[in-house]
């Protein structure tokens, strides 16, 4: 692990050289931290030179000066990151917050990414109301009183019953989020609306959904890849955070995508 000065922030970043191979960029979710692509390290450390770290305010990285964050705020982040591991150009792979600014960063930065991918995530999340009572809440009381909620949608019961600890992982992975930093990332996505934007976008594209997410539904995930020219989509048997629920069928996805071509878009049951 090191430490990358980016902006008013120090993130905690790890980075997995691999030379010869392209880069990856795994981007999380909010209230995560870099450890959420456990389930991925293995196979994607065995391919790509592999680049994960914590968002500003999440995990060890430090909260920084923003009380309210923003898409170009958080991809500047990721970028700065890239620098400093000494990569120009790299793949993308987000789940939810992290797929946002993925889809950012290739909206605006086009000649940094090879590939990306958008995983379990949405250009646009309404109402404002909802963000700016889960702000008021976070800042209040902490992330534990949205613990079990958040963990309810994020995993489906199957799941929550055959894997009990990767639930408690996740759970110690949003009670450790700071508040501050919790909350400064929820007004980026209040304030986002990439659905135009991402009309642009011309790196080779996959979409991920989860045939039980409630959060960011399969219906979004057909919207992303509408709107993105020669998009591939696919849905996994998964709610939120496919990457876990679906991990083997997730980096099986991932990896042919990144690696070759997708055969005609695919649903997975």
């Amino acid at each position: 692990m090191k430490q990358v000065t980016s902006q008013d922030v120090q993130l905690r970043v790890e980075h997995t050289p691999r030379p010869g191979a392209p880069a990856l960029l795994l981007l999380n979710a909010l209230g995560t931290s870099l450890e959420m692509w456990d389930e991925q390290f293995e196979a994607l450390s065995e391919r790509f030179e592999l680049i994960r770290f914590d968002a500003r305010g999440h995990g060890k990285s430090t909260i920084g000066t923003h009380t309210e964050a923003t898409l170009d705020l958080l991809a500047t982040d990721a970028l700065n990151v890239l620098e400093a591991c000494g990569v120009a150009r790299a793949h993308l792979c987000g789940v939810s917050l992290g797929g946002m600014i993925a889809m950012h960063i290739a909206t605006k930065w086009p000649d940094c990414v090879l590939k990306a991918a958008f995983c379990n995530t949405s250009p646009h999340m309404p109402p404002r109301e909802t963000w700016d009572a889960r702000i008021q809440s976070v800042l209040a009381q902490g992330t534990a009183p949205l613990t079990e909620g958040i963990l309810g949608r994020w995993f489906t019961p199957q799941f929550h019953q055959a894997h009990p600890e990767q639930i408690q992982k996740i759970r110690t992975l949003l009670l450790e989020t700071s508040p501050q930093g919790y909350a400064a990332c929820c007004a980026a996505i209040r304030e986002m609306d990439q659905r135009e934007s991402i009309k642009s976008i011309t790196a080779k594209t996959l979409v991920i959904g989860g045939t039980h997410d409630v959060g960011t539904t399969p219906a979004q995930a057909e919207s992303i890849a509408n709107a993105i020219p020669e998009a591939k989509l696919v849905l996994l048997e998964a709610a939120h955070l496919s990457n876990i629920e679906r991990a083997s069928e997730f980096n099986a996805t991932l990896i042919e995508f990144l690696q070759g071509e997708l055969a005609p878009p695919v649903t997975q049951a």
